[in-house]
């Protein structure tokens, strides 16, 4: 089963990256990650392709953030 993390609104979705077909794959093959807008369909769900673990979720993290933060007023 290929590893996937859902944030918010976001899917991150471990691939074999762009070499390999970016094939959905478990973590321990992971060569890149996709976040996808759940929200969208197409290849608009697509937000980031090919990032690094980190990178992927430190988006995430951030665009939840600031929308928790434009709510508060």
């Amino acid at each position: 089963m290929a590893f996937r993390m859902l944030l918010g609104e976001f899917e991150i979705v471990a691939t074999t990256g762009a070499a390999n077909g970016r094939q959905p794959t478990v973590l321990s093959k992971a060569e890149a990650f996709d976040v996808i807008d759940r929200k969208c369909e197409g290849e608009a769900r697509y937000v980031l392709r090919d990032e690094p673990f980190e990178p992927a979720v430190d988006f995430c993290l951030a665009w939840l953030a600031q929308k928790a933060a434009s709510r508060r007023h």
